[in-house]
């Protein structure tokens, strides 16, 4: 029984519910000094001074593979933020990582080269790309196929808590560090990646950050201010 007084909908009315169904709509053809790459199943809408792709990785909040800068010769990366402004969240975290990455200047803080869109309208803007300097490979990944010398370990340690210090100095605190967002490059330099959940250190902060395993105590008990958890994660 239908007690709104509306006659209910049926499989012979589709409305709004199976008007949803159907192909995609169809991409727009790249703007002009722009080109389509097609790696692992996602589009990729690039810079023509950016070429030869190869595909490095995704996490929560997008992908990154490597490209030739055909300007300078040299293999960079690029991020492809994945929803960007999908809500308010997803936007705010993408604005927060691209303003950090500009502002931070570090040896040990991933350097930002470059960051673009291919979006022409801002009603429709829903890609952001940055491209960054490559880094060989990430602390995680290194741990898994080798033991580190005692020499190694305090070296990757210096140049992080050194990074850290640069941070906090910023008034900003990481809150998500961890061996994936640490890069280390083939002659053992260290560069920490990875904002989009950073904060200002005056600011009130929720408990649910970090990844679990490298929360600290004050996270776990739900304090607002805190900072010291990037040397606590490390």
């Amino acid at each position: 029984m239908n007690c709104s007084g509306r006659r209910p909908m049926t499989s012979a009315e589709p409305g709004v519910f199976f008007a949803n169904f159907g192909p995609p709509p169809p991409e727009r053809p790249p703007p002009v000094g722009f080109h389509e790459v097609e790696l692992n199943m996602t589009r990729w809408v690039i810079p023509t001074s950016y070429d030869r792709l190869r595909s490095l990785g995704e996490g929560a909040y997008g992908v990154v593979c490597t490209a030739e800068d055909l300007r300078t010769g040299e293999r960079v990366a690029i991020k492809k933020f994945g929803r960007p402004f999908q809500s308010t969240l997803h936007a705010k975290r993408t604005y927060r990582e691209l303003k950090l990455l500009r502002t931070l200047k570090h040896a040990n803080v991933l350097e930002m080269i470059d960051v673009f869109t291919p979006d022409t309208d801002v009603a429709t803007l829903n890609n952001v790309y940055f491209v960054s300097v490559l880094i060989g490979s990430d602390l995680s990944n290194i741990l898994r196929i080798q033991r580190l010398t005692n020499d190694q370990i305090q070296a990757l340690i210096y140049q992080v808590l050194r990074g850290l210090k640069y941070i906090h100095s910023a008034g900003i605190v990481h809150r998500d560090l961890k061996p994936s967002n640490i890069a280390v490059s083939e002659i053992g330099e260290v560069k920490i990646l990875d904002f989009g959940l950073a904060r200002a250190a005056d600011h009130e902060m929720t408990g649910y950050v970090a990844t679990r395993w490298y929360r600290a105590p004050e996270i776990m008990l739900n304090w607002m201010h805190y900072t010291q958890t990037g040397t606590w994660c490390y």
